[in-house]
């Protein structure tokens, strides 16, 4: 068996002769990522000051605002977006595109009744922000369908540019009404809401607009929608429900945070997982773009498909390992330097959170193949499956009162579900396991002499 570092250099290796060469795909993921490198370095830099400004209180405020708002966001939009991609006609693009309006459009309105009833009716202590869920909902979803129209379109600069002009507006809005009138967890859900709105206004092309006149103006039967739901029923069902059981155990911590430690530490905890998520979201969403496309177009070709499958994750999963050591490195030596005493905490938990996402780097964009070879049912047990043990994991941590052993849990469980996805859509393809086995075992290594060096 070769050493890691053998693996490392062969895969690091190939993409460099992919750059240099005519391969299209990593061509277009380092157009895209190069896109991306601006939103990196702002989003690196003001997220920091946003949060010596706002404080850990707020910070926790938002992160439950975000963690009731991403249990509905999948409701939203039936997550039919997934599906733009694979339309087989013009006509049934154009179908998929009106249900996905009126999903977005009732799942709003409903999320505001039902609030206003909550607050109402029922308990009363809620903080006004929290009236902006409905707001924040449809935006969210409508940035989401349009993500996804662009992804059919494959109009990738566009999208670099779009999020780039987001990120702006997002992080100037929030520091404007931190500075200017309060720092109160409303300036990061303005800013939040008003990226959204800037991302969804860049990403309307003249192809997109050409598109939406045909797709309001154009007639269509009403048993095409019936006809066009049952063939996409696997979005509404099993991509939409793993949609949400994934956002319920991404926002598990949160839940468990906010009762059983303080708001403070649920501020640290958030601050900790966005910063790792700015290069780990950024990174999915540039290859996922072009991969979705990619596989789409060879999906019932065995070999061709399980090539690229393979090659993708390989490049990735050695890219993602050094790429997020040097992130706990960083995090875990500037962000008290930078922040001051009160966020020591978040860069405690930054140093050992950073390497449990070395498998996630590849699954987020891989997940989409289970929609393609209709899976979804197996990853969603898969998802139920660890979120129990997560479950288990944080009330133990809850019962010891040790806020980074619960969180340390969590995320080594994390760990293992994200290489487990892998390695349940790799035996359905009938690809070896042994590679990420292998890969699983030095990461474990890593992350727990990460923690115990932080903390002993």
């Amino acid at each position: 068996m070769k050493p890691f570092y053998i693996f490392f250099l062969s895969h690091l290796k190939e993409i460099i002769t992919g750059l240099k060469g005519s391969n299209s795909f990593v061509r277009n993921v380092a157009y895209n990522l190069s896109g991306n490198t601006f939103v990196l370095i702002i989003g690196f830099l003001l997220t920091p000051v946003i949060a010596k400004i706002y404080g850990p209180e707020a910070y926790g405020n938002f992160a439950i605002f975000t963690a009731i708002a991403s249990l509905i966001i999948p409701f939203a939009t039936l997550q039919l977006q997934a599906g733009y991609v694979a339309a087989e006609s013009k006509i049934e693009f154009f179908t998929l595109v009106r249900i996905t309006l009126l999903a977005l459009v009732t799942v709003t309105i409903l999320s505001g009744i039902t609030l206003f009833v909550y607050v109402h009716f029922i308990d009363n202590s809620f903080e006004s922000f929290y009236f902006a869920i409905p707001i924040y909902v449809f935006f969210s979803g409508l940035f989401i369908m349009f993500r996804g129209w662009n992804i059919k379109l494959q109009e990738f600069k566009r999208s670099a540019q779009s999020r780039i002009a987001a990120t702006v507006v997002g992080k100037s809005s929030t520091l404007s009404y931190g500075i200017i009138w309060s720092q109160d967890a409303l300036g990061i859900v303005i800013g939040s809401v008003l990226a959204f709105i800037s991302e969804s206004i860049g990403l309307l092309s003249k192809r997109m607009l050409l598109e939406a006149k045909l797709i309001f103006t154009k007639k269509i039967e009403y048993a095409l929608y019936r006809i066009t739901l049952l063939k996409y029923k696997q979005y509404p069902t099993y991509v939409a429900l793993n949609s949400i059981i994934n956002s319920i155990s991404t926002q598990l911590p949160i839940y468990f945070i906010a009762t059983q430690f303080t708001k403070d530490d649920v501020g640290l905890f958030s601050l900790s997982l966005s910063l790792i998520q700015i290069p780990l979201n950024l990174m999915g969403t540039s290859i996922g773009a072009v991969f979705l496309p990619k596989i789409a177009a060879i999906i019932n070709d065995v070999e061709i498909r399980n090539k690229t499958v393979l090659g993708l994750f390989n490049k990735l999963f050695y890219v993602g390992v050094i790429g997020l050591l040097a992130l706990a490195l960083v995090l875990g030596l500037f962000l008290t330097l930078l922040l001051g005493d009160e966020w020591a905490g978040a860069s405690h938990l930054s140093s050992f959170m950073a390497i449990s996402f070395a498998f996630a780097v590849a699954a987020i964009p891989l997940s989409v193949v289970f929609r393609l070879i209709h899976y979804e049912k197996a990853n969603l047990k898969l998802t139920l499956f660890f979120i129990v043990f997560k479950i288990c994991g944080l009330v133990i941590g809850g019962l010891l009162n040790d806020f980074n052993f619960a969180v340390f849990i969590y995320f080594f469980i994390t760990l293992i579900q994200n290489a487990s996805q892998i390695i349940l859509l790799f035996k359905k393809l009938n690809i070896s396991i042994w590679p990420i086995i292998r890969n699983l075992a030095v990461v474990i290594l890593l992350y727990l002499s990460s923690y115990f060096i932080i903390n002993f």
